[in-house]
């Protein structure tokens, strides 16, 4: 047995010059499945599509640029006697803060844009697949913060830290795979954080005397018989439109839709059931003399995996495709906006995974989650004590197994 030796793809930084040619949403894609396993021209398109000739051309730009090689050549290929390169990733790509600000403004919006539309068409993949919600335990929220510079830097630290960790939990996976033949777990993992449009309100900070955690953030969780009743999609969704600003019933039916009479009473449900609280009640309203009720969020509304185990296949794919269309109504409007930057995390990235890695992958990913709260209110202490105004951030996280095309053999394979 010669030394151990995996395929992982070494971290790579970005020039500025070089983000500017990956900033194609064909190239950063092919960059992102490379990274999972070996593919040719012709195996990408078949499964994620695009020009033959186009896709052909982004492999061979990839290859020059040394963030791809050939990993095999065989004969055949879409043509009699012809030959296939099958290419493997060889860099890591990313892009560090020095870079990202010497990037034109252009760049940049054109750079976050290509990873977000390669990230929802992975996300779409597996809804159609039928794999996002396939796992108990796969994670899934976003949240609405206010952060000052120092809580906007722990938080780029954190999540860059997650990201980091991901190559040495595939290696570690893959050694106990190689050992005992176990079938891996295509996994997507997404990490994002993003200035918010100013417009859009936050979630005031929840104050907390210990420090929030699993067992803390009970109270927050969804109970089963509780779960039965939000298995509505219009209460589901009023939740969802509520963590990124208060709200009236008018203005719901107004730009989300649904019957006057209906949301009115979600509305008052939810209230009643201690999720959201009036924050502001304005006269006028619909009818001559009434009152207008706005609402906002008041508990962080989660589903445990125990909860989550008890849910209809059906239901768990409709909260699901609920929060995805919040988020990324949330990432439209920032983009428009001009707020959308990656210069606090942006980032999606496949991986395999064997039943170990995957259990401790979720447990960091919920811890994050966990801590994001803590983080808000050090921020919130903070600017009231400077006086300043803080900065609204979106933080959106998720890990779901990969459509099953999506990832064929472990990214981090061993060689005797």
């Amino acid at each position: 047995m010669s030394e151990q030796k995996t395929n992982e793809a070494a971290a790579f930084v970005i020039s500025p010059k070089m983000a500017r040619a990956l900033s194609d949403t064909w190239r950063s894609r092919i960059l992102m499945e490379l990274s999972v396993r070996p593919l040719s021209p012709s195996q990408f398109v078949e499964r994620f599509g695009g020009d033959l000739s186009h896709i052909s051309r982004c492999f061979r730009q990839l290859a020059e640029w040394d963030y791809i090689e050939i990993a095999e050549t065989q004969t055949g290929g879409r043509r009699r006697g012809g030959i296939e390169h099958i290419y493997r990733s060889v860099h890591r790509a990313h892009i560090d803060t020095s870079t990202w600000e010497q990037l034109p403004r252009a760049n940049r919006d054109q750079f976050s844009i290509s990873i977000i539309e390669s990230y929802l068409a992975r996300i779409q993949e597996a809804l159609e697949a039928g794999t996002f919600d396939e796992e108990d335990d796969r994670h899934l929220s976003w949240d609405p913060l206010v952060l000052d510079e120092a809580g906007t830097k722990e938080l780029g630290a954190r999540l860059d830290s997650v990201l980091d960790w991901l190559p040495v939990l595939g290696v570690e996976s893959a050694k106990r795979m190689a050992a005992s033949g176990e079938e891996p777990i295509p996994t997507t993992v997404g990490l994002n954080a993003f200035r918010s449009p100013p417009e859009l309100g936050a979630l005031p900070p929840r104050p907390t005397e210990q420090p929030v955690g699993p067992a803390e953030a009970t109270p927050f969780a969804i109970s089963a018989k509780m779960a039965k009743a939000m298995a509505n999609k219009w209460r589901s969704r009023i939740l969802m439109e509520l963590r990124a600003r208060p709200m009236s019933p008018t203005e719901f039916v107004n730009d989300i839709g649904g019957g006057r009479r209906n949301i009115t009473r979600c509305f008052s449900q939810l209230a009643e059931w201690d999720y959201i609280e009036v924050v502001e009640t304005r006269s006028g309203g619909a009818r001559r003399g009434g009152q207008e009720k706005f609402y906002r969020l008041k508990e962080r509304v989660h589903f445990d995996n125990e909860t989550w185990r008890e849910l209809p296949r059906f239901l768990r794919d409709e909260f699901s495709v609920s929060i995805l269309q919040s988020y990324f109504t949330r990432v439209t409007e920032a983009i428009e906006a001009g707020t959308f930057e990656a210069d606090i995390h942006l980032s999606w990235d496949g991986i395999a995974l064997d039943r170990q890695a995957w259990t401790e992958l979720i447990a960091r990913v919920d811890g994050v989650f966990y801590w994001l709260s803590t983080l808000a209110d050090k921020a919130s202490r903070r600017l009231e004590e400077s006086g300043e105004e803080g900065t609204t951030v979106t933080v959106g996280l998720a890990v779901f197994r990969s459509p099953k095309s999506s990832a064929i053999t472990p990214r981090n394979t061993i060689e005797s």
